[in-house]
């Protein structure tokens, strides 16, 4: 369908240069839009955020992408990956991409849904057995040998692994377990075997808890494809979506792309390398025992900027059909069924509704999470926006640059 006169009279106010002569290149495959984007206010507010906000030491560096249409507009790093030697951050820097490994992990287990391998409301003692008899927290502490459990009104599916709940939160109840158990030689299944004896803090379904959920269906994964996780998701994720530079462990040629990772735990504090050496190499270990379905992998932001694109599209990336247009709507629509009021939670991500626009400008409708060191994104099928900003930070003094990332992008629509 050819541009209106009327449209081309206004894309030409806002672009400029090299910018509209890469439009009108691209203009025969642009699809009609109700929203038009403003490329030099978009330039010109973000590049004024990003620049003061690593001058004034809001974050140590920080790689930025939007895409519009399904084509990159906003794509540029600030900082430096390495403050002690003065080395600037490029755009393709790998980045602990900690809970965004969820999305990942859900893709991946999908393609088996769709071959028909399960069913959303199969539960999970199916594959798993170990999540028999599943107890749900009444009082008490393992330490204290006083810890008091009662039986779940029902089993775990794995619709509630998907949406966070299951129950099975990120509490250990002094329990040994870590998040990222890298430093230990422990495997998946037993990890795995571990969380399984967690109490859930609510019966399954009752509610969203945030916690081991996605660990535990990347397991679930494991099992029902015969495949060790990390090759299940290079073929079904990281090679159909040209994720070229996603890792659960980094190969050792590109250990000098990972992002050092830094604190400031006072606002006052100097900016230095974190104290923690679990976080500051666990993208770097050998051993290749453990893949963290909920929070193992690392990144480039390009790489993830391709699953958020084939989101929006429906499950097609490059022409090529990855999910079924269904199963994508299945996963973007909520999965609570209302337990949490107006909080909503699909397969793997979130859902903005009408008061998380109010609150913070993600339009009503868009999807979102985010990893804990600081990388996020919002698919935007309102505005057919996608829009990602990594940073890797760790015991930050508190401070929310992704919101006023967002809404400067948000800003920029006419």
């Amino acid at each position: 369908m050819r541009l209106s006169l009327f449209s081309l009279m206004l894309l030409c106010f806002i672009l400029s240069g090299s910018d509209l002569q890469a439009f009108n290149k691209q203009a025969k495959n642009v699809p009609p839009a109700k929203t038009v984007i403003d490329l030099h206010r978009l330039d010109k507010n973000v590049d004024r955020l990003m620049k003061n906000a690593v001058v004034n030491e809001v974050l140590p560096s920080a790689v930025c992408y939007v895409a519009y249409h399904g084509k990159s507009i906003y794509y540029k790093s600030f900082g430096f990956a390495d403050r002690e030697n003065n080395k600037k951050l490029k755009k393709d820097a790998i980045f602990r991409m900690a809970s965004q490994t969820k999305l990942i992990t859900t893709v991946a287990l999908m393609t088996l849904y769709e071959q028909g391998l399960f069913s959303l409301e199969d539960p999970v003692k199916k594959f798993l057995p170990e999540f028999s008899n599943p107890v749900v927290y009444v009082s008490g502490t393992v330490a204290e040998n006083n810890l008091v459990t009662r039986p779940a009104d029902g089993d775990i599916t794995i619709r509630q692994l998907l949406s966070h709940s299951s129950g099975l939160g990120y509490n250990t109840y002094d329990q040994d377990l870590q998040i990222i158990n890298y430093a230990e030689q422990v495997t998946t299944k037993e990890a795995v075997e571990r969380m399984a004896k967690l109490p859930l803090q609510h019966d399954p379904g009752n509610g969203f808890t945030y916690g081991f959920s996605l660990d535990v269906a990347g397991h679930l994964a494991e099992v029902i494809s015969g495949m060790r996780l990390d090759s299940l998701i290079k073929k079904r994720v990281l090679d159909p979506l040209d994720m070229e530079d996603t890792y659960f462990y980094l190969p050792p040629k590109e250990f000098d792309r990972l992002v050092p990772l830094y604190q400031k735990p006072e606002y006052d504090a100097p900016v230095t390398l974190t104290t923690n050496p679990i976080s500051r190499f666990y993208p770097l270990a050998q051993n290749k025992l453990y893949f963290g379905g909920g929070a193992g992998m690392s990144g480039t932001i390009e790489d993830y900027a391709h699953l958020c694109q084939m989101i929006l599209d429906k499950g097609i990336y490059h022409k090529n059909r990855l999910l079924s247009k269904k199963t994508v709507e299945q996963m973007c629509i909520d999965q609570l069924f209302g337990a949490e009021g107006n909080y909503e939670f699909g397969l793997g991500l979130e859902i903005a509704t009408e008061e998380t626009f109010a609150r913070t400008m993600k339009t009503a409708g868009s999807l979102y999470w985010k990893g804990y060191y600081g990388t996020e994104y919002m698919i935007d099928p309102k505005n057919d926006l996608v829009i990602l900003f990594y940073t890797n930070r760790e015991s930050w003094q508190k401070n929310d640059i992704w919101g006023d990332f967002l809404r400067a992008v948000i800003m920029s629509l006419k």
